[in-house]
Protein backbone atom coordinates (compact mmCIF):
# COMPACT_ATOMS: atom_id res chain seq x y z
CA UNK A 1 0.00 0.00 0.00
CA UNK A 2 1.49 3.59 -0.24
CA UNK A 3 0.42 6.76 1.28
CA UNK A 4 -2.46 8.17 -0.47
CA UNK A 5 -4.09 5.24 -0.60
CA UNK A 6 -8.25 4.80 0.39
CA UNK A 7 -8.69 2.02 3.18
CA UNK A 8 -12.25 0.74 3.95
CA UNK A 9 -11.68 -1.28 6.94
CA UNK A 10 -13.52 -2.76 9.86
CA UNK A 11 -11.57 -2.73 14.12
CA UNK A 12 -12.25 -3.25 17.22
CA UNK A 13 -10.00 -1.21 19.59
CA UNK A 14 -9.67 -2.40 22.84
CA UNK A 15 -7.32 -0.78 26.14
CA UNK A 16 -4.67 -3.37 27.80
CA UNK A 17 -7.82 -4.78 30.20
CA UNK A 18 -9.65 -5.73 27.66
CA UNK A 19 -11.96 -3.10 27.39
CA UNK A 20 -13.45 -1.79 23.68
CA UNK A 21 -12.85 1.88 23.18
CA UNK A 22 -14.12 1.60 19.78
CA UNK A 23 -15.07 -0.55 16.68
CA UNK A 24 -16.21 -0.09 12.94
CA UNK A 25 -18.59 -2.89 11.16
CA UNK A 26 -19.04 -4.35 8.08
CA UNK A 27 -22.08 -2.48 8.03
CA UNK A 28 -20.65 1.21 9.17
CA UNK A 29 -16.86 0.46 7.87
CA UNK A 30 -14.63 3.28 8.98
CA UNK A 31 -12.82 4.62 4.75
CA UNK A 32 -10.26 7.33 5.32
CA UNK A 33 -7.08 8.23 2.81
CA UNK A 34 -3.82 7.73 4.36
CA UNK A 35 -1.53 10.75 4.37
CA UNK A 36 -4.27 13.03 5.24
CA UNK A 37 -4.22 13.53 8.88
CA UNK A 38 -7.18 11.36 9.44
CA UNK A 39 -5.97 8.67 12.00
CA UNK A 40 -4.19 8.70 14.60
CA UNK A 41 -0.51 8.32 13.64
CA UNK A 42 0.25 4.85 15.25
CA UNK A 43 -2.73 3.38 13.48
CA UNK A 44 -1.97 4.81 9.88
CA UNK A 45 1.63 3.55 9.93
CA UNK A 46 0.39 0.37 10.67
CA UNK A 47 -2.31 0.44 8.29
CA UNK A 48 -0.10 1.34 5.61
CA UNK A 49 2.34 -1.90 6.26
CA UNK A 50 -0.79 -3.76 4.77
CA UNK A 51 -1.37 -4.78 1.40
CA UNK A 52 -4.56 -5.91 0.43
CA UNK A 53 -8.59 -6.60 0.96
CA UNK A 54 -9.18 -9.48 3.12
CA UNK A 55 -5.40 -8.98 5.01
CA UNK A 56 -6.51 -8.56 9.18
CA UNK A 57 -3.67 -7.50 11.87
CA UNK A 58 -3.77 -7.39 15.57
CA UNK A 59 -1.17 -4.73 16.70
CA UNK A 60 -0.71 -2.18 19.35
CA UNK A 61 -0.25 1.70 19.24
CA UNK A 62 1.69 2.82 22.53
CA UNK A 63 0.52 6.46 23.96
CA UNK A 64 2.77 8.62 21.39
CA UNK A 65 0.88 6.79 18.62
CA UNK A 66 -2.25 7.35 19.87
CA UNK A 67 -3.06 10.36 21.63
CA UNK A 68 -0.24 11.40 23.85
CA UNK A 69 1.40 11.33 27.24
CA UNK A 70 -1.58 12.10 29.87
CA UNK A 71 -0.41 15.69 31.13
CA UNK A 72 -1.84 17.08 34.66
CA UNK A 73 -1.02 20.44 33.82
CA UNK A 74 -4.39 19.62 31.46
CA UNK A 75 -6.43 19.93 34.41
CA UNK A 76 -8.18 23.04 35.48
CA UNK A 77 -10.59 24.46 38.01
CA UNK A 78 -13.57 26.59 36.71
CA UNK A 79 -15.86 28.28 39.11
CA UNK A 80 -19.56 26.46 37.93
CA UNK A 81 -21.32 30.10 37.44
CA UNK A 82 -18.68 30.57 34.55
CA UNK A 83 -20.27 27.24 32.69
CA UNK A 84 -22.32 27.43 30.14
CA UNK A 85 -23.88 24.19 30.61
CA UNK A 86 -26.89 23.58 32.65
CA UNK A 87 -26.47 19.88 33.30
CA UNK A 88 -22.88 19.93 34.44
CA UNK A 89 -22.47 15.71 36.32
CA UNK A 90 -19.42 13.75 37.36
CA UNK A 91 -17.82 12.35 34.16
CA UNK A 92 -19.75 13.84 31.82
CA UNK A 93 -17.75 15.14 28.56
CA UNK A 94 -19.17 18.91 27.57
CA UNK A 95 -17.73 21.49 25.10
CA UNK A 96 -15.24 24.17 26.44
CA UNK A 97 -14.29 27.64 24.71
CA UNK A 98 -10.28 28.40 24.67
CA UNK A 99 -9.78 31.30 26.36
CA UNK A 100 -6.83 31.87 23.39
CA UNK A 101 -9.20 31.66 20.41
CA UNK A 102 -12.69 30.85 21.78
CA UNK A 103 -12.49 27.31 19.88
CA UNK A 104 -14.38 24.35 20.99
CA UNK A 105 -12.55 22.50 23.53
CA UNK A 106 -13.77 18.71 25.01
CA UNK A 107 -13.27 18.43 28.87
CA UNK A 108 -14.42 15.51 31.31
CA UNK A 109 -16.07 17.03 34.22
CA UNK A 110 -14.09 14.95 37.54
CA UNK A 111 -15.32 16.71 40.54
CA UNK A 112 -17.80 19.45 41.52
CA UNK A 113 -16.53 20.53 44.87
CA UNK A 114 -17.56 24.09 46.79
CA UNK A 115 -18.59 25.83 43.33
CA UNK A 116 -15.58 24.87 41.80
CA UNK A 117 -15.66 22.45 38.60
CA UNK A 118 -12.71 20.40 38.08
CA UNK A 119 -11.84 19.37 34.29
CA UNK A 120 -9.80 17.05 32.80
CA UNK A 121 -8.60 18.52 29.29
CA UNK A 122 -6.47 15.83 28.42
CA UNK A 123 -8.20 13.30 25.95
CA UNK A 124 -9.84 10.39 27.34
CA UNK A 125 -7.31 7.92 25.93
CA UNK A 126 -4.20 9.78 26.48
CA UNK A 127 -1.63 8.10 28.05
CA UNK A 128 -2.87 4.56 27.01
CA UNK A 129 -1.83 2.12 24.62
CA UNK A 130 -4.22 1.14 22.54
CA UNK A 131 -4.68 -2.11 20.82
CA UNK A 132 -6.09 -2.62 17.36
CA UNK A 133 -7.96 -5.82 15.48
CA UNK A 134 -8.07 -4.52 11.99
CA UNK A 135 -9.28 -6.54 8.36
CA UNK A 136 -8.89 -4.29 5.14
CA UNK A 137 -12.28 -4.50 3.05
CA UNK A 138 -10.87 -2.71 0.46
CA UNK A 139 -7.92 -0.51 -0.97
CA UNK A 140 -8.15 1.96 -3.71
CA UNK A 141 -4.42 3.20 -5.37
CA UNK A 142 -3.50 6.43 -4.17
CA UNK A 143 -4.43 9.51 -7.21
CA UNK A 144 -1.35 9.77 -9.25
CA UNK A 145 -0.83 13.42 -8.31
CA UNK A 146 -1.60 12.46 -4.54
CA UNK A 147 0.17 15.33 -2.23
CA UNK A 148 0.23 14.19 1.59
CA UNK A 149 -0.94 16.72 4.51
CA UNK A 150 2.21 16.98 5.90
CA UNK A 151 3.44 17.82 2.76
CA UNK A 152 1.05 20.56 2.12
CA UNK A 153 1.88 21.98 5.59
CA UNK A 154 5.72 21.98 4.49
CA UNK A 155 4.69 24.03 1.69
CA UNK A 156 2.80 26.58 3.42
CA UNK A 157 5.38 26.90 5.82
CA UNK A 158 7.74 27.57 3.33
CA UNK A 159 5.53 30.14 1.11
CA UNK A 160 4.87 31.59 3.72
CA UNK A 161 8.27 32.99 4.54
CA UNK A 162 9.06 33.78 1.00
CA UNK A 163 5.65 35.46 0.89
CA UNK A 164 6.29 37.48 4.19
CA UNK A 165 9.80 38.12 3.51
CA UNK A 166 11.74 36.19 5.42
CA UNK A 167 14.58 35.04 2.98
CA UNK A 168 17.55 36.13 5.00
CA UNK A 169 20.51 37.60 3.76
CA UNK A 170 19.89 36.06 0.51
CA UNK A 171 17.07 38.29 -0.25
CA UNK A 172 19.36 42.11 0.05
Amino acid sequence: MQLGSTVTLVYTGKLDDGTVFGFATKEKPMKFQTGMDMAIDGFEKAILEMNEAGEKKTFTVDEYGAYGEYLEGHVAKIPLEQIPVNDVKVGKRIMLSSSEDGAPMPATVLDITDGLVTFDLNHPLAGKSLTFEVELLEVEDAPEDFVSAAEKAQHLKEQAKLLGGDQGEDFR
